[in-house]
């Protein structure tokens, strides 16, 4: 029973309620009571429909859900039962949304892009949705980009953004192709000048799939039936006016400058799956197969040419849609044999896909299955003789990158040991290719093993490895004795098998190269003591404190030590300007400062120019002014690139610090540091020119900073962000790279992941995944993998959170706009409208309906269960309301003109009341229905002279205004009782009408809120009861017995 006083009218409502669930009574049952005893029950489920009690559902002796619907109620009237039981109350009580609730948040799927255009645009002709849905087929929309405008319209509903986000990112179609030509100009030079322009704006072409991949993420449910379609890049420009296509000429391009891309674009298209779908069936994966495998590198097609373009772009791309899979979970469904099959392909891309895509699907689990597949693919864990299998340096660093997840977070003692050996190893033969990517994987898969475990004594067991004193030697340059010793003894092992051990390309002597081993000694530093708050390991970050340290470190180094140092002392990072200039060491900040303010002072713009590539030509330090008094300045190139790098870098580490947050003022700060960079890119004063650094770095640094911005606006599709990110990437000369296209593309991708739905965690383990893909060095070219292996670009997947909410009209089952209130541990509320994407789950509290045109909710969340956030709101709209979409301003029908007819039709989803005003109520031409004046044809039957079709209309009206739907039953019951009365001097007829009018006498006693049937209607009835017994002529024993029956 419920808790309270047992005098408590409220208690003993809810007591009946819980009687009749538990009596297996529905609501349908009702109609077959009479309508005297029916009613009492009808006013106890209303009263409760209004003021639900707190009911908890259990399962298994494990609480799964809580749900508070009136806050005004106390606490303690709390039941726990069966969830079964809990589900037919809300049930019984008119509590669909609730009902639904109680069900599961895991049972429900999300919503389809169809359906959330259908509900943004339910003003719009048929028509039109119809050409909306037209362009979202397979055939016309084959990267689902106007499928995820579908799917965002409701989320951005005002503008066209995700529109302009999608052409920015699309390559399926050609690109727009404006050439001048002067009047001198020949055909043959006007057909070179468009093959050079449509070259650089391929260029941009190829590096959007990155961008679409976050763009489209989780936007599509596949069928099982039909294959996973991958869209082509288009190669090819239209010209205007007459857009006719031009395709570009490959002859002139590297054989291999379409892999890449092709993968990235595989990427994308398997990104697509919805998340949380249930998991892909092995035979849809090996559905998806191409059927001839990718030619090798460098193989010749049928004509003669490198095989490139269509010809190779499935077989590619197919490598990136396993490693989405991957990404997903659905990769673990194949068996070994099918992983053997696509290992033997000896196709790059497909082996970079499924190492990848195996071991981020068993991330964190050791499966020694799996690590065997990936220490095939590394050389240095091999025995001697199999040391020089062929293996590309992008599978070993891409194999080096999957024990990294695999071993995530275990300190794996064998594993920790090996990485931190492999990556001071010098070459061993002339197949050393792509050092850089190399030792980067295997510092990145360090991190990723020992990631946190450097705080607390999680690696108590690797003391004697001395990993951070190890780390700091990669870091700053030295003799490595273990590194020597290590390798005398395989040296020796290698004589006596008469083998060769020895690089003839590359010497480095017995001191270690900090140009491959600082970057990813630094990165993992930080993550091995991620928020760990070390501040002496953060001191062996911190950078050059003068003119002669700066000198041996390397300016793009400082980047990577400012973000490592960030990821140390997590809790110290603030979204200030302060924070961001207490990065610089004093001597940069002033000496930058002085080179602008003595250029200034000094020289005019020509002057200027002319001292400035002097200076950059020079290697000395500049000699002081005796006129000016002043102290000289330093080096100016390094300077420079100093600043824009620990500038670069600062902003980075605010992405990181406050990714997927949304946070203003973080956005702020690295928004005014993104512009200042701008600046020195475009603008050409002195005190520009003379703080400018080379053109690739300050490309580099401002893709950091717009990188980091994203990254803190993830998924918030902020337009102010947009617009920057959209003028950042106009540009499109031959001075911007390969990379720097890509970078904006993510960037862009970013601001709307999944579509505006997604948004990215900020856990170690997420925090170390956004760290391997947006790795501040981004490719000079397509093919490029030299300094970061390309493939680990898609690692965000691993961050992203899929904290979008969504309301749901449990009438319609349609998602719908609906005002809430999210409470968080802060004191503070948050007023959005969902659909919305909620930042900061871990802050809050209960998620509250406010809006009074729905029934109230109050959602509270349990923070110690991974499925407490809720992906859905169940919401059931109160009757003569309209919905938001079709009216945001003025709900209520009581202004609306028309017809009953008109009115039920527009306000209310009961489709018994559409039907009831059908038939029953008065036409817009003043007759009655079809049926109704056969069913009523007394016209004064209530003594107000009430034709039947205008007693339906008005009893209909108050239903729907006073939200009791079930009193029209009533209303007719009672007057379908009175005529029997009158008529038939019907006994039962005159006890329904006696308990009607008794109930509410004791009701209006107990001042309980609301009532089923108006009292205005009860003294009417009482009235026409009174009328009746002084109209009757004699008193015969019908008359007697009714008058017994009422006088009681």
């Amino acid at each position: 029973p419920v808790r309270g006083h047992d005098g408590d009218v409220r208690d003993r409502i809810y007591n009946l309620v819980l009687a009749m669930a538990a009596d297996g009574v529905r609501r349908e049952d009702l109609e077959l009571i009479p309508p005297g005893l029916a009613l009492p029950l009808m006013e106890a489920l209303r009263y409760c429909r209004d003021r639900p009690p707190h009911l908890s559902a259990v399962r298994s002796n494990e609480e799964v859900a809580s749900f508070s619907v009136d806050a005004a109620h106390d606490a303690g009237n709390v039941t726990s039962m069966d969830a079964d039981h809990v589900m037919s109350i809300y049930g019984l009580i008119g509590r669909e949304d609730l009902h639904m609730m109680a069900r599961g948040r895991g049972m429900v799927r999300k919503t389809t892009p169809r359906a959330r255009h259908a509900a943004s645009s339910s003003l719009l002709s048929e028509e039109n949705r119809r050409a909306a849905l037209a362009k979202a087929s397979t055939d016309s929309d084959p990267d689902g980009l106007v499928l995820v405008e579908m799917f965002s319209s409701m989320l951005f509903s005002k503008d066209k953004r995700v529109h302009e986000a999608a052409r920015l990112l699309r390559s399926s179609k050609p690109v727009f192709l404006r050439v001048d030509r002067a009047p001198e100009v020949s055909d043959h030079e006007h057909e070179q000048h468009k093959q050079s322009k449509l070259m650089l704006l391929c260029t941009r072409s190829t590096a959007a799939p990155l961008g679409r991949g976050m763009l489209t993420l989780g936007t599509l449910r596949p069928l099982l039936s039909e294959p996973l379609v991958i869209p082509e890049i288009c190669l090819a420009g239209r010209v205007p006016p007459t857009n006719v296509t031009v395709k570009l000429d490959l002859a002139a391009c590297p054989p291999d400058m379409v892999v890449w891309p092709q993968f990235h674009n595989g990427v994308a298209a398997g990104l697509r799956l919805a998340a949380g779908a249930r998991k892909i069936p092995r035979t849809w994966i090996i559905y998806n197969r191409p059927s001839a495998p990718p030619p090798a590198v460098g193989a010749l097609g049928t004509d003669g040419r490198p095989a490139t373009g269509s010809a190779a772009a499935p077989d590619h791309a197919h490598g990136g849609l396993l490693m989405a899979f991957g990404l997903q979970g659905h990769l673990s469904s194949l068996a070994m044999t099918d992983i053997y099959e696509y290992l033997t392909q000896n196709a790059d891309t497909t082996t970079v896909g499924v190492l990848i895509g195996m071991a981020a699907s068993r991330r964190g689990t050791c499966d020694p299955g799996i690590s065997k597949m990936l220490c095939l693919h590394i050389p240095s864990l091999l025995p001697t003789p199999f040391t020089d299998m062929e293996r590309s340096s992008v599978i070993q660093s891409a194999a080096l990158a999957g024990v990294g997840f695999l071993y995530q977070g275990s300190a794996h003692r064998l594993m920790t040991e090996f990485l931190l050996g492999e990556m001071g190893r010098r070459p061993s033969s002339d197949k050393c290719s792509d050092r850089e990517s190399y030792a980067l994987s295997t510092g990145l898969a360090l991190g990723l093993v020992t990631l946190g475990r450097g705080c607390g004594g999680g690696a108590a067991g690797l003391a004697d490895l001395k990993i951070e004193e190890r780390l700091y030697r990669y870091m700053v340059g030295g003799k490595d004795p273990e590194r020597v010793e290590k390798e005398n003894a395989e040296r020796a092992a290698a004589n006596q098998s008469g083998e060769q051990v020895k690089c003839s390309r590359i010497y480095e002597g017995e001191y270690i190269n900090t140009d491959v081993t600082a970057p990813g000694a630094t990165l993992a530093l930080g993550l091995m003591y991620i928020r760990s708050g070390n501040k002496s390991v953060a001191a062996r970050l911190n950078l050059p404190e003068t003119q002669f340290l700066l000198d041996y470190v390397r300016s793009d180094f400082l980047l990577l030590r400012v973000i490592s140092k960030s990821l140390i002392l997590w809790e110290n990072v603030e979204p200030t300007t302060s924070w961001v200039n207490s990065q610089f060491p004093d001597f940069i900040l002033k000496n930058y400062n002085k080179l602008g303010a003595d250029a200034s002072s000094h020289f005019s713009l020509s002057a200027a120019t002319a001292a400035i590539n002097i200076q950059n030509d020079s290697n000395g330090m500049n000699e002081p002014d005796p006129s000016a008094g002043s102290l000289p300045i330093l080096d100016p190139q390094i300077i420079r690139q100093a600043y824009v790098h620990i500038s670069a870098g600062a902003c980075f580490a605010l992405g990181l610090r406050f990714a997927g947050t949304g946070d203003i003022r973080a956005a702020r700060v690295v928004t005014a540091k993104l512009l200042e960079l701008r600046r020195l890119r475009n603008e050409n004063d002195v005190l520009t020119i003379a703080r400018r650094p080379e053109r690739p770095i300050l490309e580099m640094c401002i893709t950091c900073c717009a990188v980091g911005l994203a990254m803190v606006m993830a998924g918030s599709g902020d337009l102010d962000t947009m617009r920057l990110l959209r003028e950042l990437r106009w540009k499109c000369d031959s001075s911007i790279r390969h990379g720097t296209h890509m970078a904006f593309g993510a960037a862009i991708g970013l601001i709307f992941l999944g579509g505006g739905a997604c948004t990215l965690g900020r856990e170690p383990e997420d925090i170390a995944a956004l760290v391997m893909a947006f790795f501040p060095r981004f490719p000079m070219s397509s093919e490029d993998n030299q300094y970061h292996l390309q493939a680990l670009r898609h690692m965000y997947v691993l961050a992203v959170k899929h904290h979008e909410i969504e309301a749901i009209d449990v009438d319609t089952k349609q998602p719908i706009y609906l005002p809430i209130k999210i409470r968080c541990t802060s004191s503070d509320i948050v007023s959005v409208t969902a659909p919305c994407v909620l930042r900061n789950v871990e802050t809050i509290l209960s998620i509250d309906v406010v809006s009074e045109r729905y029934y109230p909710l109050s959602i509270i969340l349990n923070h110690n269960k991974d499925d407490s956030f809720p992906k859905f709101i169940y919401v059931k709209k109160k009757s003569g309301y309209l919905s938001y979409a079709r009216d945001p301003n003025d709900p209520l029908w009581h202004g609306s003109h028309g017809s009953i007819k008109v009115v039920t039709n527009m306000f209310s989803e009961d489709p018994v009341d559409r039907e009831f005003a059908k038939y029953f109520c008065m036409s817009d031409d003043g007759t009655c229905g079809d049926y109704g004046a056969a069913s009523f044809s007394d016209r004064s039957l209530l003594g107000v002279g009430a034709a039947a079709d205008m007693f339906c209309s008005d009893k209909l009206f108050d239903c729907m205004n006073g939200e009791k739907n079930d009193a029209l039953r009533l209303y007719i019951a009672t007057r379908f009782a009175l005529r029997c009365v009158k008529h038939d001097l019907c006994v039962r007829s005159m006890w329904d009408i006696k308990l009607i009018v008794s109930y509410y006498t004791n009701h209006h006693k107990h001042k309980l809120p609301g009532e089923l049937i108006s009292l205005d209607f009860v003294e009417i009835l009482r009235e026409n009861v009174k009328r009746f017994f002084i109209a009757q002529p004699e008193s015969t024993l019908k008359i007697e017995e009714l008058k017994y029956v009422w006088s009681l």
